[in-house]
């Protein structure tokens, strides 16, 4: 994960001086380069991350990601992506630049609190309760849908403190036409505060997800119908949130 702080600042050959725009450029000159922010000693050549990413990943649990568990495994095809992304996010390369919160929604709430910043899931354990909350909450939801309403609390929740980049992924069944939910909406919620980027991924409902994603802002929707897409498809909104 390349560090992009708006406050990097890249000099010259120098431990003094003022701002070479010369050297914003990434060229081919071979000449060594040092960055560092002013007043402070010199650091190691390249691109330092001094906060963590900020990241809420708000996930399905309304009661129709249980009902219709049996018939296409929406439910178990979120908690495999779930378990991934905390064993990920728990590699101890990476832990440091990472803070991140799960949270659920259904129609009984929007903020199901499953991770909370700062406090990972850091054995096995700890993984396998997260994801027994989230069967547990899903089964006894009442009928409804708060994915709009998890959208901007996600949003807003995620901004609170500073961080190298702010990052939400709500994760649908794609189920919200039913309550009447565009996907207008939807993105209006992920991009109300430009400091974060807002991605939803649709795991369910092949036709309606995959609407769904086509009227998402360019790059911001996705839709999942596999265990294994949905890791890539994690991947692949992770990796265009973490270098726009």
């Amino acid at each position: 994960a390349e560090a992009k702080e708006r406050e990097r600042e890249w000099l010259r050959n120098q431990l003094s001086g003022d701002l070479d725009d010369n050297k914003i450029v990434d060229g081919a000159s071979g000449e060594r380069r040092i960055y560092r922010k002013r007043g402070e000693p010199e650091k190691k050549l390249g691109m330092q991350q001094r906060l963590p990413k900020r990241i809420v990943f708000a996930v399905d649990l309304s009661a129709s990601m249980a009902r219709m568990n049996g018939w296409d495994g929406r439910l178990d095809r979120m908690a495999s992506g779930v378990i991934m992304l905390m064993e990920a996010l728990s590699d101890p390369q990476f832990a440091h630049k990472f803070d991140y919160s799960i949270v659920g929604h259904s129609g009984a709430r929007y903020d199901v609190p499953l991770v909370a910043f700062g406090e990972p899931p850091k054995s096995e354990d700890e993984r396998a309760l997260v994801v027994e909350n989230m069967y547990r909450h899903a089964k006894s939801a009442t009928t409804g849908d708060n994915s709009l309403q998890a959208a901007i609390c996600a949003t807003a929740m995620v901004a609170e403190e500073q961080a190298d980049d702010h990052l939400v992924f709500l994760l649908s069944d794609a189920n919200l036409g039913r309550y009447n939910i565009a996907p207008s909406q939807i993105s209006a919620a992920l991009t109300s505060d430009p400091s974060v980027t807002g991605h939803a991924i649709f795991v369910a409902e092949p036709s309606a997800a995959d609407w769904l994603a086509a009227e998402m802002p360019a790059g911001r929707g996705f839709a999942a119908m596999e265990a294994s897409s949905l890791v890539s498809t994690l991947k692949q909104a992770f990796e265009a949130a973490v270098v726009e």
